[in-house]
C-alpha cells in the first residue's frame, strides 16, 4: 500500500464517506474514487462493502485502521515535532559538570541564561570526569564542563578559560603565597584528581593533615582552620570569606575544558549556551585577575 492509498483508506475510514473523505483531501469524489480501487487492487481484496449507498468496512480494513491509527498518531506526533523545532518552544540542553562546578561556577551561569531564554529546559547532572565522558560515549549528555581536558574515542575539548588557583587558609594574612613555603604538616589534599595533579606539577606534598575527595571538603575544613589547601577560585569564592583566599606566586592556573561528541552537531540553543558560556567566563575571569594580583593587596577581600 503506497501513502496515497492509505491517506484516502484513512480518510474514509474517519470521514464515514466518500465525498467527505474527498472533500478533506482537497481532491474531487471521481479522483477519491479511483484512488480507494487502486487501493484495493494493490492490497488484492475489498476495503469496503457499499450497502444502501454507505460503505461498509471489510473485516481486512478494521484491522488495518488498527495499524493506520498507529502510523497517523507518530504522524502527528513528527509535526508538531518539526514545529516545536521551528519555533524552538522548549529548548534542551543537557549538561555535566565536576562537582564542585556544580556547587560554585554553574548555577550562576545558567541561571543567567534562563534570563534571557525563558523556554530553555536545561537538565544539569553532577559526576567525576570519567563519568561525564561515559556519558558523552552514551549521549546522555549534550556537554560537559571538567577541568582537564580528554583525549578520548569521539570526544573533543574545547579550552573555555584557564581559571587561577588560590592558596586558601582561615589564618593566612602574609599576601601571596609561594607554594614551595606552604606548610606541609597543615596541608589538606584536595583529592586524586585533575587539582592535586596540577599541583604536583608545582610541588609534591608528601606529607598531609588530611586527604579528602572534593574541593568543596577542602574548603569545609579551611573554613574550619583544621589546615590550608590549594582550590580553584570559583570554589573558593563559594564557600569561603574574602580573607581566607590569597594568590599564589608565581601565578598558578587550570583549564576549564568544555567536552562533546565530535559526531554530534549542536543545536542552536546549545551552540548558544556554549558562546554565551565562554563570553560570560572570560569576562569574570579578567575582573578575577584584577582582583588577585594587585601587588598591594594581601587576599582578594576588598580594601578596608
Amino acid at each position: 500500500m503506497k501513502l496515497r492509498h492509505l491517506e484516502i483508506f484513512y480518510a474514509v475510514m474517519t470521514c464515514g464517506s466518500l465525498s467527505r473523505a474527498a472533500e478533506s483531501l482537497n481532491i474531487s469524489q471521481p479522483a477519491a474514487s479511483k484512488a480507494l480501487k487502486n487501493a484495493e487492487l494493490k492490497l488484492g481484496f475489498k476495503l469496503f462493502q457499499r450497502v444502501r449507498g454507505k460503505l461498509l468496512p471489510s473485516s481486512e480494513a478494521l484491522t488495518l485502521f488498527e495499524k493506520a491509527q498507529s502510523i497517523y498518531q507518530d504522524l502527528d506526533n513528527l509535526r508538531l515535532l518539526a514545529d516545536n523545532l521551528a519555533r524552538d518552544p522548549r529548548a534542551k540542553i543537557t549538561l555535566g559538570c565536576l562537582p564542585s562546578l556544580g556547587l560554585s561556577l554553574v548555577p550562576e551561569l545558567v541561571t543567567d541564561f534562563y534570563q534571557q531564554n525563558s523556554n530553555l529546559v536545561m537538565t544539569l547532572t553532577t559526576e567525576h570526569t570519567e563519568t561525564l565522558v561515559k556519558k558523552l560515549d552514551l549521549r546522555e549528555i549534550d556537554l560537559a564542563l571538567t577541568l582537564q581536558p580528554v583525549q578520548q574515542g569521539e570526544i573533543i575539548t574545547t579550552l573555555i578559560a584557564e581559571v587561577p588557583l588560590v592558596y586558601i587558609d582561615r589564618n593566612y594574612r602574609q599576601g601571596a603565597v609561594d607554594i614551595k613555603e606552604i606548610d606541609q604538616q597543615r596541608w589538606i589534599s584536595p583529592g586524586p584528581h585533575s587539582l592535586s595533579a596540577a599541583i604536583a606539577t608545582r610541588r609534591d606534598f608528601s606529607t598531609t593533615r588530611l586527604n579528602v575527595q572534593t574541593y568543596y571538603m577542602a574548603t569545609e575544613f579551611v573554613k574550619r582552620g583544621i589546615g590550608c589547601s590549594i582550590t580553584d577560585i570559583f570554589s573558593a569564592r563559594h564557600n569561603l570569606s574574602p580573607e581566607m583566599i590569597h594568590p599564589i606566586t608565581p601565578p598558578m592556573k587550570i583549564n576549564l575544558c568544555l567536552l562533546r561528541r565530535a559526531d554530534v552537531s549542536l543545536s542552536p540553543i546549545t551552540q548558544k549556551f556554549v558562546d554565551f558560556l565562554c563570553k560570560q567566563l572570560r569576562q569574570q575571569l579578567k575582573e578575577i585577575n584584577l582582583q588577585l594580583y594587585p601587588d598591594y593587596k594581601k587576599s582578594i577581600a576588598p580594601l578596608g
